[in-house]
């Protein structure tokens, strides 16, 4: 077992295909199988299994994969050190969609001109994918909203709080006030897909109010969102920082919640048991510092 078998091991890990990782390494098909056989060989055991022209991967593959990551980042760090530059490679970024529109644009743009040889790489997903992409490795680091899971265990993961957010109820602009559930007009709620923190304390507060609601339409952006709560569709429960930022756009009203269901922390969050990347270090250093 070399570091060209585990990069080649992962590749195939993350693409899922020996075709798909054969052009991503440019080599022929046939060799990706035949060195994954000698890997598999080497090791004695199973790091894959087909089904439906698919590899799946095995507990022990997953056990390697961790590993290989492990190693091969190291190795590029030792790279780096060697050759004595700057600070440089990928970093992959995980963040809520509404904390990727407002928060994380002028941090980026700035880490960048100060590390402009870091490649960064930005994804959009819900709280509970993030935090189960950064557990797998999938990510480096991740944005999410403050929630009990990240407590409950979390002994892998490292935490930083990057701001308090004010989650507000917005409704389209002719609805009257909203002081209690009984002031609601409409009570659909309009939401980002399971697995949004958001979601799950708009259904929350609800339930507190005793209102009965209709199932939750589903959204890929908040700016879907918006446009439908003006349109009065439903209703929804995001930001303060994102909701004001588009009252110019979109015809809406911002009500104030409860406290303890309105008030949440927008952490940052990365593996803690790892070796950790002079990449990361110098993003998570940045982000702290400003």
């Amino acid at each position: 077992m070399n570091s060209t078998s585990l990069n080649l091991f992962k590749t195939v890990a993350e693409t899922g295909s020996i075709t798909a990782a054969a052009r991503n390494l440019h080599c022929v098909s046939s060799n990706v199988t035949t060195r994954l056989k000698q890997l598999e060989s080497s090791l004695d055991v199973s790091l894959f299994v087909r089904e439906k022209n698919r590899l799946h991967i095995t507990p022990e593959g997953e056990l390697l994969l961790r590993y290989a990551n492990k190693i091969l980042a190291l190795l590029d760090e030792a790279e780096l050190s060697m050759q004595g530059t700057k600070v440089a490679g990928p970093l992959r970024i995980g963040a809520m969609e509404t904390t990727a529109a407002v928060r994380l644009p002028a941090l980026l743009a700035n880490f960048h001109r100060e590390m402009p040889s870091v490649e960064l790489n930005l994804k959009t997903s819900p709280t509970d994918v993030l935090v189960r992409q950064i557990q797998n490795s999938e990510l480096e680091i991740a944005f999410v909203a403050d929630h009990k899971a990240l407590h409950v265990d979390n002994s892998r993961l490292q935490t930083q709080v990057l701001c308090q957010e004010t989650l507000v109820l917005v409704t389209a602009a002719e609805h009257g006030d909203v002081v209690t559930g009984a002031d609601l007009e409409v009570t659909r709620p309009l939401v980002f897909v399971k697995g949004c923190n958001y979601r799950s304390r708009l259904g929350q507060w609800l339930r507190l109010q005793n209102v009965d609601y209709d199932d939750p339409l589903e959204f890929g952006s908040f700016q879907a969102i918006l446009g439908c709560v003006s349109a009065g569709m439903g209703i929804a429960l995001l930001p303060e920082s994102v909701v004001k930022q588009y009252e110019t756009s979109f015809p809406i009203r911002c009500h104030s919640i409860t406290p303890h269901i309105g008030n949440v922390n927008t952490m940052m969050i990365w593996l803690k048991n790892r070796e950790v990347s002079r990449v990361l270090n110098c993003f998570v250093s940045f982000v702290s510092s400003h």
